[in-house]
């Protein structure tokens, strides 16, 4: 039920800084008048009330235009009894204990306001105030024997008088009983204006870029006054009177200390020092907001995936390049999980993109390769990525592809770390918990780190680095309740969030858009059968069309490496997707295509093309321990490159047939050219004769070489 309010038209009510007061009240609700704007008024229901007295930016002043509460608050230092110190509060409720006993006693005849009436009843007056007080035999606590009992003297016949009338006519406030120590002291101008400008001095030499002491500063200061007395006692005008040491220093003590500051040590170290901090945007959804940085290492590693150290010699283990590896992480400001993670050897936009891509896909895969037992299943869409003004970030690549993305992209400004605090205080956790149990720590700076060997106790690869970094993150740091979110963990925090909102702040990227914003532009010829590229032809109707009428040749590409069975092809100025012709290869990764191919390379050396069922039963064949290899090779400056997948096209130039699916093993493509008739080299034994024969009875004999010919060749 809601309270209806009742206010008087002396009422006064601010909010968000703006004074108001009652002009009607109803049943419904009130009108309130703008006070100094007459004629502009609001209209808030009861309900509406309710909630204005309970926000922080709202006052109720009852009575506030009444004659006796201003002449309550006139000269007064506080606006409520309880913002008085205590000894001064005990004071005030003294003296209103005093009034109101006489005002009683008066009401009943005991006492007049008249000398000898005060007189004869100062008695009970005495026994009233202490009644009122709780300070009676009766009421007082008792107390051990010989402690001092502290009781105050009435005062005067005058002086309570005065008192009763400032009472009285202050609306019986016990504000106007306040006493008036505060206005008490010399105000008369102690120095004149010319001392006042000389001792004023002092701070101005003080604030200097050679930063002198307060006591040179001082003593500078009573130099500048006597050389200022010897030019006046020459002029025959009256010396100043020169301030003490202390006068000077309590001036100096008086000054901007951000002004002070600023003009020791600079603008942006005073920016630095005097920041005004705050708990930062307030984000309710997963991913609503993301932060990215990059941070160099605090641990000498060594760089190469090699994970056979233990195994070689010393001397062989001296050949090791060691150094720090820098790495970029995304964390989620709402949850404190991060999102995603990479290694590199410098700060670059590619490895600050792979990070960006991560976001958008679950690295669960990732994480068991490592040995996690938790999940790394947070992704999804993001609202407004956070990064410094590093060099990455404000390349043309990251801010092409933010932007292709249609993310939120916020710069703060450089120097000002506090702007992206959650990934800042990861950096700062990740430095206190995890770096001191590896080996080769390099300590927050050389005085914490002494002489400590380093670089002799080096012996992390890429490989055993990526994977502490994953068991860190997934299974220790999202599962340990995080001070920020009220000690629950960043893991709960994400199921919390997600299924209270079922909206995200934005949509995850459609498979086209992330190929078109993350893949590189890769040119490829067009051929009878779509285009080629790892080995693999790809084919759509616009490709098609394009094979017959466009006079362009070639046709701009991009591949996800992590999925080759489709990519994205660019016809004119539109993007199209493009399948493989090759059924199978959906969700296999170029990694492992390029591991099936070489087995089969080896295998069969002299063949030119290969049969796909055989290529894709290479690809199951491969370890699950290689499988792990390949899902944290990803996250290592290892990873495929751009340059890598351009060099494997002169060992995967011969494309993929399917045989199987030519001669009708299995179900046909819905792609008509997929379905024609593959034309081979001459001699090259198919899936059902490698099948059937050995493959040393089938490679025995040298074969013939023959000039051959084909069809859409890109040589």
């Amino acid at each position: 039920m809601t309270i209806r309010f009742r206010f008087s038209k002396s009422d006064m009510i601010t909010t968000a800084g703006v004074a108001m007061r009652p002009v009607e009240i109803t049943s419904s609700g009130g009108i309130f008048e703008r006070v100094g704007q007459p004629g502009i008024t609001e209209t808030f229901s009861h309900e509406e009330l309710s909630e204005l007295i309970r926000r922080p930016d709202t006052s109720y002043y009852p009575a506030y235009f009444d004659r006796a509460s201003q002449e309550a608050r006139r000269g007064q230092p506080v606006q409520q009894i309880n913002e008085l110190p205590p000894r001064v509060r005990r004071l005030a409720l003294w003296r209103k204990a005093v009034c109101d006993a006489f005002l009683t006693l008066s009401a009943s005849g005991d006492i007049n306001r008249t000398h000898d009436g005060f007189a004869r009843g100062r008695a009970k007056l005495s026994e009233e105030v202490q009644r009122l007080l709780g300070e009676t035999p009766e009421t007082r606590r008792p107390a051990k024997p010989g402690t001092d009992i502290v009781t105050r003297q009435l005062p005067g016949s005058r002086t309570l008088f005065q008192w009763v009338r400032k009472y009285e006519k202050a609306g019986f406030s016990a504000l106007a009983l306040i006493p008036a120590t505060h206005r008490s002291g010399n105000k008369a101008p102690r120095w004149c204006p010319r001392a006042e400008a000389l001792m004023n001095q002092v701070i101005e030499t003080y604030a200097d870029t050679q930063r002198p002491t307060k006591t040179q500063a001082i003593k500078e200061n009573v130099a500048l006054f006597e050389a200022e007395n010897t030019r006046r006692v020459d002029a025959g005008a009256e010396a100043l009177v020169i301030p003490s040491a202390a006068s000077i220093r309590r001036r100096l003590d008086m000054a901007d200390p951000f002004y002070v500051y600023a003009k020791r040590h600079g603008a942006a170290a005073a920016a630095s020092r005097f920041t005004l901090f705050d708990s930062g945007p307030d984000v309710q959804y997963p991913l609503e907001r993301v932060e990215m940085d990059e941070n160099r290492l605090d641990v000498i590693s060594l760089l190469t995936l090699s994970g056979i150290w233990d195994h070689l010699p010393r001397e062989r283990q001296e050949r090791f390049e060691s150094g720090r590896r820098w790495l970029y992480i995304a964390i989620d400001c709402a949850t404190k999980c991060v999102v995603s993670m990479r290694l590199a050897e410098t700060p670059n936009s590619d490895d600050a993109i792979r990070t960006l891509r991560d976001i958008f896909e679950d690295k669960t895969p990732i994480a068991k390769a490592a040995g996690c037992e938790s999940t790394w299943h947070h992704h999804g869409g993001i609202g407004t990525l956070v990064t410094d003004m590093g060099s990455a970030f404000v390349s043309d690549d990251f801010q092409g592809t933010v932007a292709s993305l249609g993310v939120t992209a916020h710069l703060p400004p450089a120097g000002l770390p506090w702007l992206r605090g959650h990934i800042e205080s990861f950096f700062r956790t990740l430095g206190h918990q995890l770096m001191p149990l590896l080996a080769g720590r390099t300590f927050f700076d050389t005085v914490q780190r002494g002489d400590y060997p380093s670089e002799q106790l080096a012996c992390l690869c890429d490989d055993d680095l990526i994977t502490i970094l994953l068991t860190y993150i997934v299974d220790i740091y999202h599962n340990q309740p995080h001070g920020s979110l009220k000690g629950e963990t960043p893991n709960a925090a994400w199921a919390r969030l997600v299924a209270e909102h079922d909206t995200a702040p934005a949509p995850v990227p459609d498979g086209l858009t992330l190929r078109k914003a993350f893949g590189r532009p890769l040119s490829r010829k067009l051929r009878g059968d779509g285009v080629m590229f790892s080995g693999l032809t790809y084919s759509c109707d616009a490709l098609r069309e394009a094979f017959l009428h466009s006079p362009e040749r070639s046709v701009e590409i991009r591949a996800d490496l992590r999925d080759i069975g489709w990519i994205a092809v660019k016809v004119g100025a539109t993007w199209y997707p493009a399948i493989a012709n090759q059924s199978g290869f959906a969700g296999v990764s170029y990694d492992q295509l390029r591991e099936g191919m070489r087995a089969i390379r080896h295998k069969y050396r002299k063949d030119a093309l290969i049969d796909a069922p055989v290529v894709l039963r290479a690809i199951e064949r491969i370890s699950e321990a290689n499988r792990r290899a390949f899902a944290l090779r990803e996250l290592t400056p290892f990873h495929v490159t751009d340059a890598d997948v351009e060099r494997s096209q002169a060992a995967l130039r011969y494309p993929v047939r399917s045989d199987a699916e030519r001669l009708g093993h299995i179900s046909p493509s819905s792609d008509p050219l997929a379905d024609g008739i593959q034309i081979s080299p001459r001699g090259t034994a198919s899936n059902e004769t490698q099948n059937i024969a050995a493959p040393d009875d089938a490679h025995s004999k040298k074969r013939e070489r023959r000039n051959r010919w084909r069809f859409n060749d890109d040589e």
